[in-house]
């Protein structure tokens, strides 16, 4: 028993040294180390006691008011819940723990709607402005594979009947206006050959343009890559390919001579024999690859006994490639890179018409090769037409996606998972609304893949985007029930938490941007502060004295535990840490809950000592008068406690951000008096009784 005291007491004095570290000034340390480490600690402010910074946030209400402007009555809303929405949501992203004074309250200037949002200087003014104005709509989208057909009818009305030659330069700045982020412009200024252009589709078009006008065809395709090498031989990529759907225009054409490269031509048949296992190999195929390679090297010395007489015959017959019972064989005229590679190389070897003297092998099997016509590489001076030319189209695929109803607003909560390979994900959890909707589109969409809508071998997708950016576009073949669905965008987990916390704290109904930034003075000032702690430690004092003179050896314990109590609260607030929302910024309002918690404090206490002096009078030892006496006044306490909780809990959820101040310092003061007044007090008590001196009836109580 002795022992188990000793040790409480041990522990309640290192804490008590470590609380006092925190409370003193940091300069008894002096300038070394550990003062450093101390003068780093120090009690965040309030605006109303520091002063700060304020951000004036305009809230973009055009479209809201554009639809309430329109003829359509039925889809009015409500401007002034729209700008309250913004207020909430822009306080919930600055100040997410509620810990942080931080107010934001709405203002109306010019009959414009602002939020303006005052920060006390511990916080960080560029987090804050980036949690602002963050984009972090969550969308979802269905696949619609015929919206890239409509899309087409509607670019060649416009090609037809809007886009000339002359209103090319007008047309593509007005449309790159309205969607920077969805087209592409591209400009090829260094004259290109026919056969220099990548896309011999678009080419073709090209080509059959004159110089000035525009091409008179939808073009699909894709920008080259773009890239630069560096005097070490580096190369570096400035743009990757981009695919588009629009239109071009030739901006020059002339013609010239150049030396042209004409690339060898090969024109060959085959007799492929392949066996069990290679690639393309058809089931009946029972051959192994010893056996197949026996029979083309038979084949081929049949070939060259006869001159290839009835290579046609035999490869109709024998060859085990899908079609060449019709084909004979017969490859036609090819070029370089077209063949597989060990194929392509004995034909370049023999470089003349006639049979391969070998059986070549490749990964389809064995190919008996007679070469029937071989035209060598070649330069020649040519005369031809080399254009410029500038493109101009949107991303393909923003027309096959339709938005859906599903959006943020029915997110319950995001959080990080991980998929069946172990990478980090964002798996969303959907409200009741939201997941009726999400089971019906991931239906619908089934559907629409086992219809083959989106390909006969291809299932068609769900795709979702967070802040206008895609994250995932997944296939969907069966109904997704229970509300979840899950983001694999290739995230690190610092970058997956990060995504779902975004998404937790919910998108703005409408967009804001800074109007104006400004520093704001103290309400109160030096002077109001100094007044403050000096009521305070007048108070504090006062209320030792009082527990002394009423309570005698117990009231000196008392006092005892409520300066500890002081010097963990100060600890605590220095110390807070920010993944509990810290740190905990104190304003004249979180002060009157720490004066209203050392209150509680002494009430305990109070009502402890009361019932000690009850079980001394009935005649009970000290050790027993002692516990009796915490076990009798604990329902008490504990009641109380529990009523302070529940109300500073309902404060914090509903209150200002000056009540949550209030509220949260009451809630830390409570529990931390309950610590002190309950478990300190006990300790400390039963340590005293260690001591003889302390058995004294006067110790405890007036005789």
């Amino acid at each position: 028993m002795k022992d188990k005291i000793l040790q409480r007491f041990g522990l309640i004095i290192l804490i008590a040294l470590a609380a006092a570290s925190f409370a003193v000034p940091s300069n008894w340390f002096g300038n070394t180390q550990v003062g450093k480490f101390f003068a780093e600690k120090s009690v965040t402010l309030g605006l109303d006691l520091a002063g700060g910074a304020e951000l004036d946030y305009k809230i973009d209400l055009s479209k809201a008011i554009e639809q309430n402007n329109d003829s359509n009555f039925e889809n009015d809303v409500d401007i002034n819940q729209i700008a309250e929405s913004v207020r909430d949501a822009l306080e919930k992203r600055v100040n997410p723990a509620g810990v942080g004074e931080i107010l934001v309250t709405r203002s109306t200037f010019n009959d414009e709607e602002h939020v303006l949002i005052q920060m006390p200087p511990s916080s960080n003014l560029e987090e804050a402005k980036a949690n602002a104005e963050q984009d972090n709509r969550l969308e979802f989208f269905r696949e619609n594979p015929e919206g890239l057909i409509g899309e087409r009818l509607k670019l060649a009305t416009i090609l037809t009947k809007e886009l000339t030659a002359n209103n090319w330069d007008t047309k593509i700045k007005e449309w790159q206006t309205a969607d920077k982020k969805n087209t592409v412009l591209n400009t090829v200024s260094t004259a290109k050959f026919k056969d220099q252009i990548t896309d011999q589709a678009l080419a073709k078009q090209l080509f059959k343009t004159d110089a000035g006008n525009v091409v008179q065809s939808i073009i699909t395709s894709q920008t080259d890559l773009a890239y630069t090498v560096d005097e070490s031989g580096k190369l570096k990529i400035s743009a990757l390919p981009k695919k588009f759907i629009g239109f071009a225009k030739v901006l020059t054409k002339e013609t010239v001579e150049r030396e042209k490269t004409i690339p060898v031509a090969m024109e060959a048949r085959h007799i492929l024999l392949g066996y069990k296992g290679a690639q393309r190999a058809a089931e009946t195929i029972t051959d192994t690859k010893e056996e197949a390679k026996a029979k083309a090297e038979k084949l081929l010395k049949e070939l060259q006994a006869n001159k290839a007489a009835d290579f046609d015959a035999k490869a109709k017959k024998l060859s085990t490639e899908p079609g060449a019972d019709k084909s004979g064989g017969n490859l036609g005229t090819f070029g370089p890179g077209q063949m597989v590679k060990a194929f392509e190389e004995a034909i370049l070897k023999q470089a003349k018409p006639g049979l391969i003297d070998s059986v070549i092998e490749t990964p389809f099997g064995f190919h008996v090769v007679e070469v029937l016509n071989f035209t060598p590489e070649k330069k020649e001076t040519v005369t031809e037409p080399k254009i410029t030319y500038q493109t101009f189209g949107w991303d393909p695929e923003q027309f096959i996606w339709d938005q859906t109803e599903l959006d943020g607003s029915k997110l319950e909560v995001a959080a990080i998972g991980y998929n069946e390979i172990g990478n980090p994900t964002v798996n969303l959890l959907f409200n009741a609304e939201g997941a009726e909707i999400f089971t019906k589109l991931t239906r619908e969409i089934a559907k629409q893949s086992n219809d083959g809508a989106c390909g006969e071998k291809q299932a068609c997708r769900l795709g979702i985007k967070v802040g206008g950016n895609w994250r995932t576009r997944a296939t969907v073949k069966e109904e997704i029930s229970g509300g979840r669905a899950q983001i694999s965008g290739g995230y690190s987990f610092e970058q997956a938490k990060k995504e779902a916390d975004s998404l937790n704290l919910g998108a703005i109904d409408a967009p804001v941007s800074l109007a104006g930034q400004m520093t704001i003075q103290p309400s109160l000032g030096k002077a109001q502060l100094d007044s403050s702690l000096k009521a305070a430690a007048i108070g504090l004092i006062a209320t030792m004295l009082f527990m002394i003179f009423l309570y005698r050896g117990p009231g000196v314990i008392a006092a005892g535990a409520l300066l500890l109590y002081v010097g963990i609260y100060v600890m605590l607030l220095k110390i807070w840490p920010a993944s509990l929302g810290g740190p905990i910024v104190l304003s004249l309002a979180g002060m009157a809950g720490i004066a209203l918690s050392v209150g509680l404090a002494v009430d305990g206490n109070v009502l402890i000592f009361e019932r000690m002096r009850e079980e001394i009078k009935n005649g009970n030892t000290l050790h027993k008068s002692v516990d009796l006496g915490f076990e009798r006044a604990w329902t008490a306490i504990l009641d109380s406690n529990i009523t302070t909780l529940v109300s500073c809990i309902i404060l914090f959820n509903i209150g200002s951000a000056m009540i949550k101040g209030f509220a949260i310092t009451l809630i830390l003061g409570t529990l931390l008096s309950l610590f002190t007044a309950v478990t300190v007090t006990r300790t400390l008590l039963h340590t005293a009784l260690l001591w003889k001196k302390t058995h004294k009836i006067s110790f405890w109580t007036k005789k």
